[in-house]
């Protein structure tokens, strides 16, 4: 209601605090917003294999756990995507997305913000994987092998991010929506095709870098060292 009744200005000024309301609504939701879109996610999972359902059922069984690996990279995906639409839809419908250079400081900040975000984001993902050492030497004492380890962390780490996305993209579209009705009469946002595959490839190769480099340190270790000493 904000966001539609003021000017473009002010609206855009605005919807970086709307923006904020509705990733701390998710985040306050946890794993109640976040179970259900993972279990949406990770269904197709299952054709993939014992790997990709092992994760896919690690996921659905531990919410909150995963819940805060999500809300950090729903914030990235979420503040990048509104406010790159902005001006790419802009630019869609008028020709110009602005003057170049506030244009071009709206990307920088949005690139400090966004990258302050995907530090908490790489920090909490690795926080999660190194406290599932246990887990881990689990695994390997029952007779998973290694390589079966890291296939399921990395499809953690695919549904992770697929999560991030979807939510982080709903944010963005709650966010744009009725601004884009006042000014252009269409609530569809316009997002060039290498602008959604940057972000969606960036978005990936975080979680799998934060998930994957503590998991291949906790199979370094010996298992039952692990199990004897957690």
């Amino acid at each position: 209601m904000t966001l539609a009744h003021r000017s473009s200005d002010d609206a855009a000024q605005a919807s970086f605090l709307v923006l904020l309301l509705f990733c701390v609504g998710t985040g306050l939701l946890g794993p109640k917003v976040v179970g259900p879109a993972a279990r949406l996610v990770s269904a197709p999972a299952r054709r993939f294999g014992g790997s990709a359902r092992l994760a896919m059922l690690n996921v659905r069984s531990q919410p909150r756990r995963f819940s805060a690996a999500v809300v950090p990279l729903v914030l990235v995906t979420g503040f990048g995507l509104t406010k790159i639409a902005m001006h790419t839809t802009a630019a869609h419908y008028t020709g110009s997305a602005g003057s170049a250079g506030e244009v071009w400081l709206d990307y920088f900040g949005t690139g400090l913000y966004a990258g302050f975000a995907a530090i908490a984001a790489a920090n909490t993902l690795a926080m999660i994987s190194f406290e599932r050492r246990r887990d881990i030497a689990l695994l390997r004492v029952v007779g998973t092998l290694p390589r079966q380890v890291r296939s399921m962390a990395a499809w953690e780490a695919g549904i992770v991010a697929a999560t991030a996305l979807v939510l982080g993209a709903v944010v963005a579209l709650a966010t744009l929506a009725p601004m884009l009705v006042a000014a252009f009469g269409s609530w569809m946002p316009f997002l060039p095709w290498p602008t959604a595959l940057a972000i969606t490839g960036g978005t990936l190769a975080l979680t799998l870098l934060a998930t994957g480099i503590p998991v291949r340190a906790a199979l370094r270790g010996r298992a039952i060292r692990t199990l004897a000493t957690s």
